[in-house]
């Protein structure tokens, strides 16, 4: 594929698209393919760093790590191919002539879209999920950048990026929105809806979970409680959590307050911080550190669960209620539960994938 295509490929905006995720319905189409046929993945990948090395946006250490990668990849292929001497050299001028006239004709391209007159849209609906102890990072057709947690999903509405900019969550996800004030940018989930036009928050709406809440880092958003029929407006560092079945008016408790509101009723809180580490505990997740600020044992639980991969029990109710902070990073899961039983005596017992958790 490298020499036949090279000039094809770095021309083909699909593929220019999928390589500086620009475009949902394009990295969709790659992704197939690339699962399809993972024999093609090393080539790809070259063909990749030749249109992140013509990206004006490209930074001069990751070009010239990019730089080097292709240097390695090209080299190998030159002393593992089993080719006559004569007929070597040939192959090499070939590769290079490929390569140079790809990234002319893919530095075209791609000025052209950073100069703002290219403005993909996704024609069909597009998905993007995780399973469990996954996590993704892209950008949207409108520059918008996405953190989806594990076993989440989001799907981006019909014209995307057209008219209007939809998209429906069913899990966790942190968004970056890039500022588009004719286009207001809308996160549909089960129980409310959040929109914005340029600004950064956390949305946590999974399905069967009691609670849900969106957490803003900055700018503003609208959300749109369905069951209440009403609008509240979220300030930064500032957070609505709905209890699934209760209809209790707006509440603004103060910080001391916080972990007493999230057991009992809906409403308005302050963003949590980890006095240990200063981490925002709400949008924690996306550096992969896992942090509880008076956190129930039973909502601690099922992010254990998705973070591990695990199933976990608690065979004791009373257990359910007990509250825990703490701040974990790349610990074991039964070191995690080790650590959690100094604030309250409890066993546990791991059997295959499950975890029974116990008095």
């Amino acid at each position: 594929m490298l020499e036949q295509e090279a000039a094809g490929l770095l021309a083909d905006e699909s593929f220019i698209n999928y390589c500086l995720a620009r475009n949902a319905t394009d990295i969709a189409r790659w992704e197939v393919y690339l699962n399809e046929h993972p024999h093609q993945k090393e080539h790809i990948e070259e063909l990749k760093a030749i249109v992140l090395l013509t990206s004006r946006s490209v930074k001069d250490v990751e070009m010239h790590t990019q730089l080097e990668k292709l240097k390695e990849r090209i080299s190998y292929h030159d002393e593992n191919r089993q080719a006559s001497p004569v007929k070597k050299p040939v192959t090499v001028w070939w590769k290079a002539a490929a390569v140079f006239a790809g990234i002319f004709l893919a530095g075209i391209l791609i000025r052209y879209y950073f100069s703002g007159s290219f403005n993909p849209a996704v024609t069909k609906a597009v998905s993007f999920t995780t399973q469990k102890t996954e996590r993704k990072s892209f950008v949207l057709p409108d520059g918008s950048k996405v953190i989806l947690n594990a076993e989440s999903r989001i799907l981006l509405a019909d014209h995307f990026n057209e008219k209007d900019r939809m998209v429906e969550l069913s899990g966790e996800a942190f968004f970056d929105v890039a500022h588009d004030a004719s286009r207001p940018f809308v996160v549909k989930t089960d129980k409310m809806d959040v929109k914005v036009l340029g600004t950064a928050f956390n949305v946590r709406a999974y399905d069967g979970d009691e609670i849900s809440e969106t957490s803003l880092i900055r700018g503003s958003i609208e959300l749109s409680l369905k069951e209440e029929n009403r609008k509240i407006t979220l300030r930064p560092n500032e957070k609505y959590l709905l209890r699934a079945g209760n209809n209790a008016p707006e509440v603004k408790k103060p910080v001391e307050e916080s972990a007493l509101l999230q057991t009992t009723a809906s409403g308005l809180l302050p963003v949590r911080v980890s006095k240990e580490d200063t981490a925002i505990v709400e949008v924690s997740w996306t550096e992969d550190k896992l942090v509880f600020v008076d956190e129930s044992f039973e909502q601690l639980a099922k992010q254990l669960s998705r973070w591990y991969g695990m199933s976990i029990e608690i065979v004791d109710p009373e257990l359910k209620h007990v509250l825990y902070t703490a701040s974990f990073r790349n610990e074991k899961v039964e070191d995690v539960l080790a650590a959690l039983q100094f604030t309250k005596a409890f066993n546990f017992e791991i059997k295959n994938n499950t975890i029974m958790i116990y008095k």
